[in-house]
């Protein structure tokens, strides 16, 4: 039976909070509506993810054409998996590679804006918004004309001036590295682009299946965060100490369910020695090894397949090494997952310099030094000198994957987090973010000053 309503699609009673949301939402995405943005903002819990699937599948029922995307690769692999929809990256909808040549100077990618043509009336969905700011990153490898909101605002205008933009996000977690959280703000996208934004907000938390204590403790965090209040010590249990910690991981973490356990810590310095220490447990050897987990830390297409930065993967093969350029390059298969789960595996050169750098990068003199090598040994490459017309310049940029910072984990969920018991004190969004990456429990260990 075709559903007539949005209602129709949400597979359980709706909460008054969602009810007005849903009503609000389809009359929005209505032709007729003469509104431009809508912003969903609601704390963990609430139903977003629910009334998410539920928006996507009404536009496929009525036949709307709609992006469906997320500022990160790990929060669109996600948003895939709850929608059952592919989910892009904003830099994959938004942009494509710039005809300029490379700098041997630079070796980052400049990117452009697609090239805008008229389109039917559509739906642009930014999932997981408040990660999105207003300003520009010029220190990653790929690098924009503008920041990726200006740049969303300005080619779904351009395309149709009838395109609508859904923001949905949770306010409450980290504001992203560069600059504030705007994408969640009314008054910021009323002044800034001109646009009429209508607002639906949920905070009543209403998931009370397998989780709750999750939930319950994030609420606390939000609540407490909105009252003033101080943070405090975290109500965690603890395991004896830094020893039990790495038992437990290694007894809970599994290379069939990579997302069933993660730690998560304020610092690369935690971050790099809770991962050396787990794959000293797990027997690993060598900079990479049969059996590692690792990250994802760079944009990547491999045989024809898009990786993600934020991908987690098992390493099932470990062949050749060579050693160009000063650096160290070993080819590897990778397993993957796509966002319906299913398996796939690829092979490609991987960084073994990065992969044993603090943030899973090289230095700029190195990576110079490397392009200059291939472009005299190359000559596709120093025709088109791109990352991926080379196979050293494009190898996979790595990190283990067992422990990470807030920030990369922000948009993942695991069963189980391991959060590491050091934070700065009274960051309310560092908690509440980290515990919020747990879909059944959160734990710590005891240290010396928190018995």
């Amino acid at each position: 039976m075709t559903a007539t309503t949005i209602f129709d699609l949400l597979p359980f009673e709706a909460t008054r909070q969602q009810a007005h949301a849903l009503y609000l939402l389809e009359e929005f995405v209505s032709p007729d509506c003469v509104a431009d943005a809508f912003i969903l903002r609601g704390a963990a819990g609430t139903g977003k993810t629910s009334l998410m699937k539920a928006l996507v599948d009404f536009l496929n029922q009525q036949q709307t054409p709609f992006y469906l995307t997320a500022p990160t690769g790990r929060a669109a692999k996600v948003l895939s998996h709850k929608t059952q929809v592919a989910a892009h990256t904003l830099h994959h909808t938004l942009y494509v590679p710039s005809p300029q040549k490379a700098d041997l100077d630079d070796e980052r990618v400049y990117m452009r804006l697609r090239e805008v043509e008229a389109t039917p009336y559509s739906i642009f969905i930014v999932d997981e918004a408040s990660m999105l700011s207003d300003e520009n990153d010029h220190e990653g490898m790929f690098c924009t004309p503008n920041s990726p909101l200006h740049d969303l605002v300005r080619y779904a205008k351009a395309s149709n001036p009838r395109n609508k933009l859904i923001f949905v996000g949770d306010a409450y977690q980290l504001k992203p590295i560069h600059g504030e959280s705007v994408a969640l703000e009314a008054s910021y996208l009323r002044q800034t682009y001109r646009l009429d934004i209508q607002v639906a907000e949920l905070n009543e938390v209403k998931r009370q299946t397998e989780g709750s204590r999750v939930l319950n403790l994030a609420t606390d965090i939000r609540e407490g965060f909105q009252a003033g209040k101080a943070l405090g010590k975290l109500p965690l249990f603890e395991l004896y100490n830094v020893t039990a910690a790495l038992t437990y991981y290694c007894k809970k973490y599994s290379p069939q369910q990579l997302d069933r356990v993660v730690m998560i810590a304020n610092s690369h310095q935690n971050v790099n020695w809770f991962n050396a220490k787990v794959r000293e447990s797990l027997r690993l050897t060598g900079t990479i090894s049969v059996g590692d987990l690792v990250m994802i830390n760079e944009n990547a297409t491999v045989e024809g397949r898009q990786l993600v930065n934020g991908d987690m993967a098992l390493v099932t093969d470990v062949s050749e090494t060579r050693r160009v350029a000063e650096l160290t390059f070993t080819k590897i298969t990778l397993q993957l997952q796509d966002f319906q789960n299913q398996p796939f595996s690829v092979t490609n050169w991987v960084m073994l310099d990065a992969l044993r750098s603090d943030r899973g990068l090289i230095a700029g003199d190195a990576l110079r030094t490397l392009v200059a090598d291939r472009m005299k040994h190359n000559a596709v490459f120093r025709k088109d000198p791109y990352p991926w017309n080379d196979e050293f310049v494009g190898a996979l940029r790595l990190r283990y994957g067992h422990a990470l910072t807030c920030h990369k984990a922000q948009g993942g969920e695991w069963d189980e987090v391991i959060l590491h018991p050091w934070m700065r004190p009274n960051d309310h969004r560092y908690a509440y973010t980290a515990v919020t990456r747990a879909r059944q429990q959160v734990l710590t260990w005891r240290t010396p000053n928190n018995n």
